[in-house]
């Protein structure tokens, strides 16, 4: 087993605090499953699938592992896209103008209804993206350029043109409620795929916001709308 490996297995043991330590291969076995059949290696020396898998762990080492539980068991659907939520911005890349000063917190904006029942706001208080302070609010069209995060409830589907429209260009990283959303022009769209959570990914639009998602991360949707830059 490689160092890399060997540290991977010590970070998933401490990760699982007050679950069965994660074995590496427990953990390899989990990001298979998440990634495409077109993204399974052939061979050990396939280095960009390897990137990938490497991603993938790392997400999953991030992850609450309750969090990655089937939906379909009983584990509330919006605690998962919580934690889904503050998994994703820590992968995707905003441009230094986002950020006023060092201190500004990352904003995430909630559109419409709070179906997260408070929850979104109890874990903003115990965690941090990119190293700053979350704060977790109602969505105000004039407010638009202090967010970094927008999670858009299902019921504004219908409003969902003119949202977008008031954000075009600003480096915003847009989420809807259902995976839906990403073939309108959301960059993010979360699923629920055989009882576990999934999501899409409209890359064209998260690029004309100049956010940048890593390309081993695309791996992990189950849909991307548009192409990767080269």
């Amino acid at each position: 087993m490689s160092s890399d490996h060997r540290t991977l297995t010590v970070i998933a043991k401490h990760k699982a605090t007050g679950h069965r330590p994660w074995s590496l291969l427990v953990l390899y076995e989990r990001a298979m499953r998440l990634l495409p059949a077109s993204a399974v290696p052939r061979s050990r020396n396939d280095i960009n699938t390897t990137s990938a898998i490497t991603l993938v762990l790392a997400f999953l080492l991030t992850m609450n592992s309750a969090a990655w539980s089937q939906v379909s068991s009983g584990f509330p659907e919006y605690q998962v896209k919580a934690e889904m939520l503050f998994r994703i911005a820590e992968f995707v890349n905003w441009p230094a103008e986002a950020f006023s000063d060092p201190d500004q917190p990352f904003v995430i904006a909630i559109a419409g209804r709070d179906p997260f029942n408070s929850y979104l706001i109890t874990r903003a208080d115990a965690a941090k993206i990119h190293d700053r302070r979350v704060a977790v609010v109602q969505y105000d069209a004039k407010k638009h350029n202090e967010y970094h995060l927008i999670f858009i409830e299902k019921g504004e589907q219908k409003h969902l043109e003119d949202l977008l429209a008031e954000i075009n260009g600003h480096p915003v990283l847009t989420v809807g409620d259902t995976g839906e959303f990403t073939q309108h022009g959301t960059h993010i769209g979360f699923q629920v795929i055989d009882g576990r959570m999934r999501f899409n990914i409209n890359l064209g639009t998260a690029e004309k916001c100049r956010l940048q998602i890593p390309a081993a991360l695309l791996r992990l949707a189950s849909r991307v709308y548009g192409e990767l830059k080269r």
